[in-house]
């Protein structure tokens, strides 16, 4: 039996963690952390999980050594705590993009923020199981990948796989609900901001076009 805790459990991602892990044969879910609703149970905030446990979330102070630990946090929460969760679990798991990228130069250009950790980076394997399989089964590191970049990857690998796009620029375009920006509520995401978006956005004239290809 593997023993799993889950950092960050009671927003969007964490309650999915959770959902999965229940239902897994060969796994204990050990810990589910939450700041704000420490001592309440994981089905208060979840309750799609009544009747699946009687777990009670925890503080990340409160944490026990377990064999893999799930991060789940806010966007730059994973690397201001990764030195001190690191001698927690023998496997960590960070589904924040907190480790996606390779160069720490990246972070204040499309995260707006330095990286606190740059030294963790390159000890982080990508996880897309169709690319880096076997590495994610050695690793003690794993960043979750994004879901637009999953789709776009995944989408685009065969064609610059086989030469197709290797001397081209492929542009994506991709729609996500609004579940994806988390459970804190922003203006970008208010139901009255976000309804009529996707309808806007897909008016003819409104989208990129790409370039054509270079021989």
């Amino acid at each position: 039996m593997v023993s799993v805790g889950v950092v960050g459990a009671s927003g969007y991602t964490g309650g999915e963690v959770l959902r999965i892990l229940l239902r897994h044969p060969q796994v204990q879910i050990a810990q589910a952390t939450s700041e704000s609703n420490a001592g309440h149970y994981v089905y208060s905030i979840h309750p799609n999980l009544r009747k699946q446990t009687t777990l009670k979330f925890t503080t990340i102070a409160d944490l026990k050594p377990c064999d893999v630990l799930f991060l789940c946090l806010p966007h730059g929460s994973a690397m201001r705590r990764i030195g001190l969760l690191e001698p927690l679990a023998k496997t960590i798991i960070d589904l924040s993009a907190d480790f996606r990228l390779r160069r720490p130069d990246d972070y204040p250009l499309w995260y707006g923020h330095p990286h606190d950790a740059p030294q963790y980076l390159e000890r982080f394997v990508y996880g897309i199981p169709e690319l880096h399989r076997k590495a994610i089964g050695s690793a003690r590191f794993i960043t979750g990948a994004g879901c637009l970049a999953t789709a776009s990857i995944l989408g685009l690998m065969p064609l610059f796989k086989h030469d197709i796009l290797a001397k081209c620029e492929a542009f994506v375009e991709a729609k996500v609900g609004s579940s994806a920006a988390g459970d804190t509520p922003h203006l970008s995401t208010h139901h009255p901001n976000a309804a009529d978006r996707f309808a806007r956005s897909s008016r003819p004239g409104t989208g990129i076009r790409p370039r054509s290809c270079k021989s």
